[in-house]
């Protein structure tokens, strides 16, 4: 010691001073830990001295299965995120309360291997425990275990209010279920604030909204329903709003969540109804492309493709890229068979049209496939699909013509409406009846009006637009370098149609449409649609609200179809609306129209709720909300609505229906309490990623905490909607 240096001595001293200021600092964290090790962490004896107060086992499963006689294992619905997948939860019977959640093995998004519904429960409940493995687990995501905390939150709201205030001031007061419905219901002088209509003024199925325009159709279009999505009682408000209220105003959180990619798939699907979009064959697929998403983290069924994506690694002939901004987990430690290509954001268009413009220019399309111009062709060629890539479409600028498919009743008056190709020897022939057509077409023809037309062919078209950019314009616009998209391309076109590209949540901007479009287009050139190791479009569901034994759920008595227009303005044309038609009338020219019109999609949240505010094209006089919150959802929204929200003028009455408060609720007239997705009954489909008919069931595992009505039954949306259509 004596021959420290006086640095070493102060380096001595201020490590010893630093552990002595350590240990002072952590001497209560100790006591406290030691304490809970001793006797609990609550500060009470632990239930155990091994396993503390760890819950007790469901059942011994060292004997087969023989269950705990105090706890239940009920299968439901979960509700954590939008997958909705099926879980067991397990509940104290005595107390009913509900213990733990985890994942039901029965349930395709629990398990993408799930039992058969004839394995005996004992038996597949002892598959879960013990060493079995993970192939035999079923289990909940972190966002699943956390519905334990929903359930029993103190935030939830359980009991009726009403606002004490002016509207967003935060003040409330409780009342009963009877006199919520009855305000809403018969309005009056609600708030000290003047009259305000209730829901039985508003149905008015007669009178127009706005005599000058009897097109907007009648007043019970002023009330506004929207639902966040379908948490398996979508039916239910449907049926309130359109079929018995008879309003057109309905919709939900679509258009600020996935409608975008939804529509772009919709369109290359030719269908914009359903706007159905497909999902890898993970068993036999060899080379998936993500572009938008990343499997397991992202895009639905998440939990399930993380499972599928854990046990495609495992495969020799499986490789992987994700396309992404920022490098995701899924591809963090993938060795060789996953690869991260980043991206410029919002660029995923320019990706996928570079590698449309390779795969045209080096012939790696499926030419068999995309000659197919019918159903009758994709018989005899036994395919599963067929597209229109030889369909012929007239580009000139000439009115009603430009970019219409030209048709038969074009070349003749007296021809049907189908769509024509040039054959194998060049002729134009009706696409019905043509085996193959030509994919690279540019032709004029004259119409029987002497109009001289040139049409192409949808392929060339293609063609065409992709060769609008050169690779090199391609690469500057999205980030990736030529001999990366070249080699991308190239990959996903060396394995036949054993190759998918998946997208989801990327599309969620304002180019989304177009991005998802050319993206999904991908898939059509190499014709992997519902094929082994391709793509496919989801099993579907079965009707869990129709007519049956005990109620008629589908069709009542006063049942009315919704008329005419949607404030939104969506599913119509400008051009025929009346608005369009007095301008022109007038000699005013109508464009252009005060506010965007929407003919292909449906829904559109987002202008049904602006709109309103604006008056256009007409304003409404109430919204019951469910579950939504587009103030939050809506990037932008909260700072051009808000403020309008709370104005009584321009929305006289806003009711929300919500398990919680949010930002968009707190702004309401009312709140009605709702049940938790414990606590409920309803029927929701698995997504897209499931290719067998499934529909998961919901119900009541354990009894509803909100408050009761006069009839004994807990407030709810669905006693709201009973008791408030049948007051009304």
């Amino acid at each position: 010691m004596a021959n420290l240096t006086r640095r070493q001595w102060l380096k001595v001293g201020l490590a010893a001073g630093g552990l002595a200021s350590f240990a002072l600092s952590y001497r209560e964290v100790a006591k406290r830990a030691l304490d809970g090790l001793l006797s609990g962490t609550s500060g009470k004896v632990t239930r155990d001295r091994i396993f503390a107060n760890a819950l007790i086992p469901e059942a011994n499963a060292n004997t087969g299965w023989q269950q705990n006689p105090r706890q239940v294992i009920s299968m439901t619905q979960c509700f954590g995120c939008w997958t909705q997948c099926g879980v067991r939860v397990r509940v104290d019977s005595e107390k009913g309360q509900v213990l733990r959640i985890a994942g039901n093995p029965y349930h395709p998004l629990s398990h993408e291997h799930h039992l058969d519904s004839s394995i005996p429960f004992s038996t597949a409940m002892a598959q879960l425990a013990g060493e079995s493995g993970l192939d035999a687990r079923s289990t909940a995501c972190a966002r699943g275990a956390t519905q334990l905390e929903g359930l029993y939150s103190p935030l939830r709201l359980l009991e009726p209010m009403k606002r004490a205030g002016k509207r967003g001031e935060g003040k409330w007061q409780r009342i009963s279920f009877e006199q919520l419905v009855k305000e809403v219901v018969e309005g009056g002088d609600l708030f000290g604030e003047g009259h305000v209509d209730g829901l039985r003024a508003i149905h008015d199925p007669i009178a127009p909204v706005d005599p000058r325009h009897p097109g907007f159709g009648p007043k019970t279009n002023q009330l506004l329903v929207t639902n966040t999505s379908d948490d398996g009682r979508d039916t239910f408000l449907r049926r309130f709003a359109l079929n018995s209220f008879g309003s057109k105003n309905f919709g939900a959180h679509g258009s600020y969540c996935g409608l975008a990619y939804r529509a772009g798939s919709g369109a290359l699907m030719g269908d914009l109804d359903k706007n159905p979009h497909v999902k890898p064959d993970w068993d036999n697929v060899e080379f998936a492309l993500f572009m938008g998403t990343s499997p397991a983290q992202s895009g639905n069924p998440f939990k399930r493709q993380a499972r599928q994506l854990a046990s495609a690694r495992l495969r020799n002939d499986f490789q992987y890229v994700v396309v992404a901004p920022a490098l995701p987990l899924t591809t963090v430690m993938a060795d060789d068979r996953g690869h991260w290509l980043p991206v410029i954001p919002g660029s995923d268009s320019a990706l996928a049209m570079a590698m449309i413009r390779w795969i045209i220019e080096n012939r790696r399309y499926n030419a068999d496939y995309l000659a197919l111009p019918g159903a009758q062709a994709m018989r005899q060629a036994a395919e599963k699909s067929w597209t229109n890539a030889t369909h012929l479409v007239i580009t000139d600028d000439q009115p009603e013509l430009a970019g219409q498919h030209l048709t038969l009743a074009h070349l003749n008056a007296e021809g049907a409406s189908e769509p024509v190709v040039v054959n194998e020897s060049g002729d134009v022939v009706a696409a019905s009846g043509c085996p193959r057509g030509a994919l690279f077409v540019t032709r004029q023809l004259t119409l029987p009006d002497g109009r001289s037309v040139t049409v192409k062919s949808g392929f060339q078209l293609l063609k065409e637009s992709a060769e609008k950019l050169t690779l090199t314009q391609y690469s500057q616009q999205c980030g990736v370098a030529e001999d990366k998209i070249a080699a991308l391309a190239d990959a996903f076109t060396r394995h036949g149609r054993k190759a998918a590209v998946i997208t989801h949540g990327g599309m969620m901007a304002g180019n989304g449409f177009y991005s998802a479009w050319a993206v999904m287009m991908l898939n059509t050139l190499i014709g992997n649609l519902s094929l082994e190791g391709g793509v496919f479009v989801g099993g579907g569901k079965f009707n869990g609200a129709t007519d049956g034994p005990r109620y008629n759920l589908e069709s009542f008595a006063g049942k009315v179809k919704p008329k005419g227009l949607s404030i939104a303005r969506s599913k119509t044309a400008y051009e025929s609306s009346e608005e369009y038609r007095s301008k022109a009338a007038a000699g005013v020219s109508p464009y252009p129209a005060r506010a965007p019109w929407y003919p292909f999609v449906a829904g559109q949240l987002t202008e049904l709720l602006t709109s309103a505010l604006e008056g256009y094209p007409y304003p409404l006089k109430a919204w019951i909300s469910n579950m939504t919150n587009p103030l939050y959802g809506v990037p932008g929204l909260r700072a051009v609505a808000e403020e309008k929200l709370k104005d009584p003028q321009r929305l006289p009455l806003f009711i929300a229906i919500d398990a919680f408060m949010n930002e968009t609720t707190a702004l309401a007239d009312y709140i009605v309490p709702d049940t938790h997705n414990f606590e409920s009954w309803g029927f929701s489909a698995p997504w897209a990623g499931v290719a067998s008919k499934a529909t998961t069931a919901r119900w009541p595992v354990v009894p509803a905490a909100t408050a009761k009505t006069a009839d004994g039954e807990p407030a709810s949306m669905e006693a709201f909607l009973h008791c408030g259509g049948e007051a009304s």
